[in-house]
């Protein structure tokens, strides 16, 4: 027969296209292809990419196999690349929902003030909760309000703040965007602070215990509460 061969006694189309093979069997091999990039991600923490695809569907063409699926490999690659950026957004809500489930912020009993010094000559950097932030044109600080030092030329006092409690990894992605997009939407500004291990988030004073609240209600936990 034309464009058939003999494989372990069954004639097989070697011209078989994917949008040939039943709605079951395509969600099957779609859900491998998603299982395969996603342990792929969760192995190297890294999305990837087009020099991957060997790595991502080796597993994939196996399970094919094992299934009794008949599909040349090229339409199965032609597949993946045609899918790959949904494959990544799925990925994407997977994590920044699981994210959010493991997420906890930490209340802090200070009140904060927002500066603009001089210099540091007068900040007590080794005092906790001391941040500090220099440019071309101007030398900011966060402390408490009360170590503001004499040298501040410009500052806003009244702010309160919580941390994302844990070390954050560097290749988690959306972390602090969800929390600033969820507060946003509620009319709730921020002022955010990243340090080596984890994120600050600061809001006025009469704002905090709504945004506590609003992130509570967001699926967030709020330690202590």
């Amino acid at each position: 027969m034309k464009n058939h061969k003999m494989v372990d006694g069954k004639f097989l189309q070697t011209n078989k296209k994917y949008s040939h093979l039943k709605l079951k069997q395509k969600e099957k091999i779609h859900q491998w292809m998603y299982e395969s990039y996603r342990d792929y991600y969760l192995e190297t923490r890294q999305y990837p990419n087009e020099k991957d695809c060997d790595s991502i569907l080796e597993p994939v063409l196996y399970k094919i196999i094992e299934a009794d699926i008949w599909i040349p490999d090229y339409e199965v690659y032609k597949h993946y690349r045609k899918v790959v950026g949904n494959l990544r957004k799925r990925l994407r809500r997977e994590l920044s929902g699981k994210m959010m489930d493991e997420t906890v912020l930490e209340p802090l009993d200070i009140t904060f003030s927002v500066c603009q010094v001089e210099d540091y000559s007068m900040v007590d950097i080794d005092r906790d909760f001391c941040f500090t932030g220099k440019t071309d044109e101007e030398k900011s600080l966060v402390c408490p309000v009360d170590m503001v030092p004499d040298n501040t030329i410009a500052r806003d006092d009244g702010w309160k703040c919580f941390r994302i409690c844990g070390v954050l990894d560097f290749s988690l992605i959306g972390i602090l965007a969800r929390i600033s997009k969820i507060l946003a939407s509620n009319q709730i500004g921020i002022f955010a602070i990243s340090t080596y291990n984890t994120d600050y988030i600061l809001t006025k004073e009469k704002d905090f215990n709504k945004a506590l609240q609003v992130l509570k209600n967001s699926g967030y936990r709020i330690k202590g509460a």
